[in-house]
């Protein structure tokens, strides 16, 4: 960890099992014997950083059981310290930061229910059960290229054909923007709604046509998922 202060900061570090509610926020849980906040050894767990200076912060995992295959985590939280003589307002940090540790026959498996695009926040939308024993995220990228070429729709086909769903990387003409698809994981057992914002600047939103294609290519546990979506700008 480090210090870029003026003075020494004291910081707190502690553990937590953990998941996402109905609504993807973080949920604090009770311990049990194969949750993983029970098997890190974290050292130390109180620290003195010096004011322009840093520390190391160590941590294992020791099973006081045998661990079930697949996935088991923790969530570490970095809590800073008011100090004695702190006067006024005072800014203080607590960041939480997962761990996950996995064990035997790590199994991925996801059903995709739905894929969808809402254009009013520009976000997609995956409806997800994962039934293995680890979690599943889509992971993937997209591509907005113009909608119609000589007064015609572009062939969905075709548009796919320039996005390389493992890379990234665009061949042909230069796409109107690209980047890449990220959300929270759906954990073993449940079934979520997530969502993977297209981050667009502002100067990128400007210049798109009235009419757009958006080509999406995603991965969910070992299966490629690939859509064009034809969007109408402001509607």
């Amino acid at each position: 960890m480090l210090n870029l202060g003026a003075k020494p900061m004291q910081v707190e570090v502690s553990v937590q099992n953990w998941d996402f509610d109905e609504d993807n926020n973080y949920r604090a849980l009770p311990p049990t014997p194969q949750s993983l906040d029970q098997w890190l050894i974290i050292n130390p767990v109180r620290l003195t950083i010096p004011a322009k200076g840093q520390q190391t912060v160590r941590m294992a995992v020791r099973p006081k059981a045998k661990p079930d295959d697949g996935e088991h985590r923790a969530m570490v939280f970095f809590k800073q310290l008011r100090a004695d003589d702190a006067k006024g307002v005072n800014v203080l940090f607590n960041v939480g930061v997962p761990v996950y540790a996995f064990f035997g026959d790590v199994k991925r498996v996801a059903t995709l229910h739905s894929m969808s695009y809402l254009n009013e926040r520009q976000s997609l939308q995956f409806d997800i059960t994962s039934s293995g024993n680890a979690y599943v995220r889509p992971e993937g990228f997209y591509m907005i290229v113009q909608a119609e070429q000589e007064g015609e729709r572009k062939n969905e086909r075709d548009i796919l054909q320039m996005l390389d769903g493992k890379t990234g990387e665009v061949k042909g003409k230069k796409p109107l923007a690209t980047g890449k698809i990220n959300s929270k994981p759906v954990f073993a057992g449940n079934r979520r709604v997530v969502e993977g914002g297209i981050a667009l600047k502002d100067a990128i939103k400007e210049k798109l046509p009235e009419q757009y294609a958006l080509a999406v290519k995603v991965d969910i546990a070992g299966t490629l998922y690939e859509k064009v979506y034809y969007i109408k700008k402001d509607k």
